[in-house]
């Protein structure tokens, strides 16, 4: 059938003058290379994390095991971050893209500077949070009991080696962007799942939950593997380099401290609401959450993924010529905001059946069923803008301008939760996703005035 398909559709594009050569740029002209592969291993990452929560859910139930595994990623996962996380990319893509494109001995050299910082970085967390672990147990966990504390430091003192790997693993992706290699980018995710899935189902027969733990580390050295043998692939070699004190490295601190503030905005945005679903009745909370993961999906593989694919381009035409990046900014914008609204509509229209079929059953009953479908129906509203948003903050990280897009997220979080607070007295839990979607129009519209108008007064800078 599908054989028949591509048959026919050869015939008729040819007939119309059209071949795979002549399309090929037609597609990529409104499609940015690489965001198709990405959108679909990002569907692959959910389908894997889908598959690792029933098989944890499975195995241990809605128990204390999992609060307590939960639990103890909560530190490592922040400090990883807003450390390492939260700049390295939006920093090093620039800046590598650039020196690429002047010295590539010097670029790869850049990278090693990089990695060998981030590891350093990182080291020094790890060590502190085995140090400190029965002190940050109290912290993520106050309620448990004694014997549940002792697991809980074993367990933050075992994942506390994958911030280690991520570091590697993240500044090796920011080397993929940058060159355009998305495949494995793309794939690495789902290996870490596979890692997690594995110690679920290999280790913890005879080791408990440790033993999920221990398949987490497995799952971010794997993680780190797959975009290691395809960096390699590029040219790069690791060495021990490390050139601290290189123009390069003084801008990449520089380009990451604004990111590393607004990074925990994004944290705070959630916590604020769901400090007011606690307001509501018994339930918002998990219903407010389940219904952002849904809205997640659709901004994940379009939004996203796009922006991602599409950075290097913009990081290589703000070095050129502000036209081209105007024409692509504009051209991209486009496209993500047909594909987020169509996406929108078919969530929109499809949410009760797919929250029925996915979630319902059990304790879950057909009124959670329904309060989760009203919620997502009104989250739809943000599909588009927070989509655009990623494509926005990325315009101007290739211009090496990190800091507008964080007065944009502290706006967004205020915005957001004024109008959640002031709406949920009136309209219920409806109020939060309305709150949300304010909040990412004004941070959306925001970033793509102020991009524009630097673009027509040419204060793009690229130093």
């Amino acid at each position: 059938m599908c054989v028949g398909f591509c048959t026919k559709w050869r015939f008729f594009s040819s007939r119309l003058g059209y071949t795979e050569k002549h399309m090929l740029p037609v597609i990529h002209r409104w499609i940015p290379r690489g965001s198709i592969v990405l959108g679909v291993t990002t569907l692959g990452s959910y389908g894997a994390g889908l598959l690792r929560d029933r098989i944890l859910a499975h195995s241990f139930g809605a128990g204390t095991s999992l609060d307590i595994y939960n639990a103890a990623f909560l530190v490592p996962d922040f400090l990883f971050n807003f450390l390492v996380a939260s700049g390295i990319a939006a920093a090093a893509v620039p800046l590598f893209t650039e020196l690429y494109k002047r010295n590539r001995t010097h670029a790869y050299q850049y990278m090693n500077s990089l990695i060998l910082v981030a590891v350093a970085l990182m080291t020094v967390t790890g060590l502190f949070i085995m140090l400190c672990a029965p002190w940050l147990s109290f912290i993520v966990a106050p309620g448990l009991n004694a014997e549940g504390r002792t697991q809980a430091i074993q367990l933050m003192r075992i994942v506390a080696l994958s911030p280690i790997l991520f570091a590697i693993s993240n500044a090796l992706g920011a080397l993929l962007i940058a060159q355009k290699r998305f495949t494995w980018y793309g794939f690495s995710p789902i290996f870490y799942n596979v890692g997690i899935i594995g110690g679920a189902l290999l280790l913890a027969p005879t080791m408990g939950i440790v033993g999920v733990a221990y398949g987490t580390v497995v799952g971010a050295g794997l993680h780190l593997i797959v975009r290691l043998i395809d960096a390699l692939a590029t040219g790069w070699r690791p060495h021990l380099a490390w050139h601290w004190h290189a123009p390069e490295m003084k801008r990449t601190l520089q380009l990451m401290l604004p990111k590393m503030v607004g990074h925990p905005v994004e944290l705070v945005t959630f916590w604020v609401f769901t400090t007011l679903a606690s307001l509501l009745a018994s339930g918002s909370i998990t219903v407010l959450n389940f219904a952002r993961n849904f809205q997640s999906v659709p901004v994940s593989i379009l939004g996203i993924a796009m922006a991602t694919a599409v950075f290097p381009a913009l990081s290589e035409a703000a070095l050129t010529s502000p036209a081209e990046l105007k024409r692509l900014f504009k051209r991209t914008t486009r496209t993500i905001l047909f594909a987020s609204v169509g996406a929108a509509v078919l969530v929109f229209v499809i949410r009760r059946p797919l929250v029925a079929l996915l979630l319902g059953g059990g304790a879950f009953n057909s009124d959670a069923v329904a309060r989760t479908a009203l919620t997502l129906g009104f989250f739809c509203l943000s599909i588009p803008t927070e989509s655009l948003s990623h494509l926005f903050a990325r315009a101007f990280y290739a211009t090496k301008n990190t800091l507008i897009p964080v007065i944009f997220s502290v706006i967004s979080l205020i915005t957001a939760g004024a109008t959640a607070y002031v709406l949920i007295s009136k309209v219920g839990i409806i109020g939060l996703p309305l709150g949300f979607f304010f909040g990412s129009l004004i941070k959306a519209v925001g970033l793509w005035l102020v991009f524009l108008k630097r673009l027509d007064q040419k204060k793009i800078s690229a130093a």
